[in-house]
């Protein structure tokens, strides 16, 4: 489970976002709120996979969720899945009732370091796409910094730094 949000901005990291990659964040983000929904008492249909996976953690935050910011990135994302020609049956209808009942937290658990973050793995994922997605500073800054440990994001990074520091001078050849 993922949302990947290689910038604060919903709309914009929906538009960097392979066509892969974003076709199922509509797909996380609703799972993300059914999840967040089952642990605020709100779902009582007995499932409990995901309840503590990292991600759902992150936006979950300590039961006042950031159920707006999870809202307006699967908003983006299905519009710019429109945007670029495809159809889109998946909507928030079904839980939208729900969802205005539950306490929430303005804003978004997103900060710069996520940002980095995401565009790390994004970059690993499919540098060809996100080569060209991305600014030339914020390539640079991905491949200036060291990684920090983010759980549920990049954790898998850190079980293999050699792979890591292959892909770095790899990328480096391609700018």
């Amino acid at each position: 489970m993922q949302i990947f949000r290689p910038y604060v901005d919903w709309r914009r990291s929906a538009s960097a976002l392979d066509s892969l990659r974003l076709g199922k964040q509509r797909v996380e983000a609703k799972q993300v709120l059914n999840v967040i929904l089952r642990r605020v008492g709100l779902i009582k249909d007995g499932l409990r996979g995901w309840l503590n996976h990292p991600i759902v953690l992150m936006y979950y935050n300590d039961g006042k969720p950031y159920v707006d910011d999870v809202v307006g990135m699967f908003e983006a994302c299905v519009q710019e899945w429109r945007g670029r020609g495809n159809q889109s049956l998946i909507n928030l209808s079904d839980i939208q009732p729900l969802l205005v009942k539950v306490e929430k937290t303005s804003g978004t658990p997103i900060t710069h370091i996520h940002e980095i973050e995401y565009r790390r793995i994004l970059l690993m994922k499919n540098p060809a796409h996100y080569l060209k997605a991305f600014r030339q500073d914020e390539i640079e800054e991905v491949l200036e910094t060291d990684p920090v440990m983010i759980s549920g994001i990049n954790s898998w990074l850190f079980n293999d730094m050699k792979v890591y520091k292959r892909f770095v001078k790899k990328v480096r050849k391609m700018l």
